[in-house]
């Protein structure tokens, strides 16, 4: 019997505390530009966060415990002199347990958010993550991804 759950919540302190695995591979990654995680500032931040009705978060639960978390908001990109109009799903974060990766919440996950996107007849799922972070670019090329854009920064 398969007991994986994936529901929306808006419990910013779950969120804040599934929150914690990503965000400290980002402060591991790019110490320069992340702070260490604090809880009690992201229980605060994922508060606001929450209150955002553009925003959406799901929660993956196996068993009764909380796995994992996807964030995400649909855009409406309108036409322009330079782009024609769109509809994209952008991912701001997805984050597994670091003792429960590799075992397909992450792809669980994505499944759920891909089904989101069909339902609200999307034409794409934008995300973007860092280039140190390997393991980001290996799940997201194994679900289709294709790289259309480069980020460059030049430090002064």
């Amino acid at each position: 019997m398969n007991l994986i759950k994936v529901f929306r919540s808006y419990d910013y302190q779950k969120l804040a505390r599934l929150n914690e695995v990503v965000h400290n591979l980002h402060v591991k990654l790019y110490p320069r530009y992340f702070k260490p995680y604090n809880y009690s500032e992201m229980e605060v931040e994922f508060e606001k966060l929450t209150k955002n009705e553009k925003y959406t978060f799901l929660i993956l639960s196996d068993k009764g415990e909380n796995k994992g978390f996807i964030f995400f908001e649909i855009l409406n990109k309108p036409s322009t002199p330079f782009k024609n109009p769109y509809k994209s799903l952008y991912v701001h974060q997805l984050s597994i347990n670091e003792s429960e990766q590799r075992k397909g919440y992450g792809q669980a996950l994505m499944e759920k958010t891909q089904q989101i996107a069909h339902n609200e007849q999307v034409d794409c799922i934008e995300l973007d993550y860092w280039i140190k972070n390997e393991f980001a670019r290996q799940f997201y090329q194994k679900n289709n991804f294709v790289l259309e854009r480069v980020f460059v920064r030049k430090n002064i």
